[in-house]
């Protein structure tokens, strides 16, 4: 169960980073309403690019090789992004995310369990390495698939969570009498 979970908070962030490689500056408009006022210069599209080359990178290690030095920076991304989005929530205005490049993601309960969740289990895998693919590919072939294609639903229910979920949700309060 730990290896699902890693590989599917390794995809959700290798999916992270390219959205911002695409499209920084919603991450980047983040960043400047999160960051101490000191740290703000650094909240611009090059610096942004820099951070998804670096999330992409981190999810890529963690997918193909998954030991304990890609596991525990999967769980150090994933305990900043849930810092951000406790800042975020503390806000007296709602802020997007921009963690997939996009604007329309405000920052809500969901970011912090799926950040939680992330990174749990990625320190769980960084004390027992999981290994390569979660170490789902390491048995009898169509379970290993099987459990790849669960881990990859898996991180695509955690973007919708965080993207379609809370709009869904601000559609339906703004419909109701």
């Amino acid at each position: 169960m730990v290896g699902s979970l890693c590989l599917a908070a390794a995809l959700l962030l290798g999916g992270a980073g390219l959205g911002k490689l695409r499209t920084p500056q919603p991450a980047a408009a983040m960043l400047r309403r999160a960051v101490p006022a000191g740290l703000r210069p650094l909240a611009r599209a090059g610096v942004v690019r820099a951070v998804g080359v670096g999330e992409l990178a981190v999810g890529v290690a963690a997918v193909l090789t998954g030991d304990r030095s890609a596991l525990v920076l999967l769980a150090v991304a994933y305990l900043a992004f849930l810092g951000l989005a406790v800042r975020l929530l503390s806000a007296p205005t709602p802020a997007s995310c921009g963690c997939f490049g996009r604007v329309d993601s405000p920052v809500g309960v969901g970011h912090v369990v799926l950040n939680l969740v992330a990174a749990g289990a990625a320190v769980a895998g960084a004390v027992r390495p999981v290994g390569s693919w979660g170490g789902l590919l390491d048995g009898a072939a169509l379970p290993g698939v099987v459990g790849v294609g669960q881990s990859a639903v898996l991180a695509v229910l955690g973007y919708l969570a965080i993207t379609a979920l809370p709009a869904l949700s601000a559609a339906r309060r703004q419909a109701a009498p």
